[in-house]
């Protein structure tokens, strides 16, 4: 049962067929809605969610995201995923989650940076002033950070996509999920059944909207997928409009076994 105060909150999913990869694994695409939707209704329970917010002329925006991962889930397995809210840093909220299989092992972690913007001004503000975070936040950290990711460099384009209608969220901007797809789209379908992803991190830069145009490009310093048993691949989201860039990400991975 959920602690109604600062305990990290639980949800319980069972991996069905619309959230495994074509290796019949969890993908990170679906890995990244669940944790969603688990923090979604984390922040319904402490009274801070869409409505709420909206009630109080704030949203929140995720502005760093970090996932790691040390066994990916097949398909039929079930999942506990936990999430609970580090004290506030200045601005920011940190919120974290653990994800747990079937035998109680954690198996991968996540890290999310968040800020809260008034829905007039987009103006950031100040989180110590917004709830009362010494009966909310749980002090764990899990480990993992949420750097900045560099976007200098030369990179090569790999795919434009349009933004449509299912790609927005509740506030009218791209769903911060859906980058991850548009990278994962982008690769080549023969490095998705020879690489397994071991982490994914993201920073989100600028608002997506409906009707922009996104170029992917990746970075021309990535190691050759071809000769490395391991890597980190760079990725970059470029509004083709303005060249406006609207997101960084790092991929790690491994040659399968």
């Amino acid at each position: 049962m959920n602690n109604p105060t600062n305990a990290p909150w639980t949800e319980s999913y069972r991996i069905t067929s619309l959230l495994v990869n074509p290796q019949g694994h969890l993908g990170l695409y679906g890995a990244l809605n669940l944790l969603q939707e688990t923090a979604w209704m984390h922040a319904e329970h402490l009274g801070f969610g869409v409505r709420e917010m909206e009630s109080e002329g704030l949203y929140w925006v995720v502005t760093r995201q970090t996932l790691e991962m040390r066994e990916w889930p097949r398909f039929g397995q079930n999942i506990t995923i936990q999430t609970w809210l580090r004290p506030p840093e200045g601005a920011f909220i940190t919120r974290e989650f653990a994800l747990i299989n079937e035998d109680k092992k954690e198996i991968g972690f996540c890290s999310t940076s968040w800020l809260a913007l008034d829905r007039q001004t987009k103006k950031i503000l100040p989180a110590q002033n917004l709830r009362p975070w010494g009966q909310i936040a749980y002090p764990r950290s899990t480990g993992v950070s949420t750097e900045k990711i560099p976007v200098t460099g030369n990179y090569d384009s790999l795919a434009k996509y349009r933004v449509r209608n299912s790609d927005l969220d509740i506030n009218l901007h791209v769903n911060n999920t859906k980058y991850s797809q548009w990278i994962l789209d982008a690769i080549p379908y023969e490095l998705h059944k020879t690489l397994l992803l071991k982490s994914y991190s993201v920073n989100f830069l600028a608002e997506t909207h409906l009707g922009d145009k996104v170029l992917i490009e990746r970075s021309c310093q990535s190691p050759d997928v071809e000769s490395s048993e391991k890597g980190q691949t760079a990725y970059r989201g470029v509004r083709a409009s303005d060249g406006k860039i609207l997101f960084t990400a790092l991929l790690n991975w491994e040659k399968r076994k």
